[in-house]
């Protein structure tokens, strides 16, 4: 069930049970070396200042809300031993361990990774901690990984699913550009602006323009129509579409389709998407799949 995981982690409380009937969660000491870090964790990089700054209030308060972990078992030679990753709490983690405290309070779950995923996702979502680009990975990592709708992603991130597919795409701009807004240099506004752009060539000079001149998102659109307008020439909206963003179509049609035998093909004023299949055997196969 989609957002199974965070709603394990805030359950909602029931007042028909009475109160010594409801589970209670135990918090555990654990040695803070014992812990790993999640590797579905969205964010790639934490701010170095309000780590401090974190470090300073646990100096003062201590560790006010336990960290989420998972339980992993580990045999060795010398027998089994045990380790935990974090699904939920790095930031206060990786403060307590700057700070060198010894052991750190913790609650053991079980999730799967994709909750695992969720769960972290939805954590910093809600806090507004992730950088677009790292949100946007986190969102292609749940469709790609785990199969998910866009409809589903929109659930789990209590968001729609048109911002979720604004989001992906994205991820279909040059590398130069991701850089500039995952640095902050650029708005997300300014990225979207940027995917009108004819081809490749023109984001980057747009980009540098934006940074150097301090844009507005509105500004940047009217420069992307100039320029696009004065590039040459009245073509249809199928050769203006850059051709990255027709592989970002391609891999959503493969992925919604549940094929890899597919191309998108430019005719003079639409787009067909051509579909190979080798045999009959194929296409039913595919469609009793299709039907799920």
């Amino acid at each position: 069930m989609i957002g199974k995981g965070i709603e394990s982690l805030i359950p909602k409380k029931d007042i028909s049970v009475p109160e010594d009937k409801i589970r209670k969660d135990f918090i555990f000491w654990i040695e803070i070396e014992k812990i790993k870090p999640n590797p579905y964790q969205p964010r790639k990089e934490f701010d170095e200042e309000a780590l401090e700054s974190l470090g300073e209030s646990i100096k003062k308060y201590g560790i006010l809300q336990p960290i989420i972990v998972n339980k992993i078992e580990k045999k060795s030679e010398r027998g089994i031993t045990y380790e935990y990753q974090i699904v939920a709490g790095e930031r206060r983690w990786r403060a307590a361990e700057r700070i060198g405290l010894k052991q750190v309070p913790v609650i053991i779950r079980e999730q799967s990774n994709r909750e695992k995923l969720e769960i972290a996702l939805i954590e910093n979502v809600q806090r507004r901690n992730l950088n677009p680009i790292d949100k946007a990975e986190a969102f292609d990592r749940l469709r790609e990984e785990f199969g998910l709708l866009e409809k589903e992603i929109a659930r789990i991130a209590g968001t729609s699913r048109e911002a979720i597919a604004n989001s992906l795409r994205i991820l279909a701009l040059p590398v130069e550009v991701k850089k500039a807004l995952k640095e902050g240099s650029i708005s997300e506004g300014h990225a979207r602006a940027l995917l009108g752009c004819k081809d490749v060539k023109l984001i980057k000079e747009l980009l540098e323009e934006i940074i150097t001149n301090g844009y507005s998102v509105r500004e940047t659109e009217r420069r992307v129509k100039e320029r696009n307008a004065g590039a040459g020439a009245k073509r249809s909206f199928v050769k203006q579409v850059p051709s990255m963003i027709n592989e970002f179509l391609e891999k959503k049609v493969r992925q919604m389709l549940n094929l890899e035998n597919i191309k998108i093909e430019k005719k003079k004023n639409s787009i067909q998407v051509v579909v190979n299949f080798k045999s009959e055997d194929e296409v039913n196969d595919w469609l009793k799949r299709f039907r799920g």
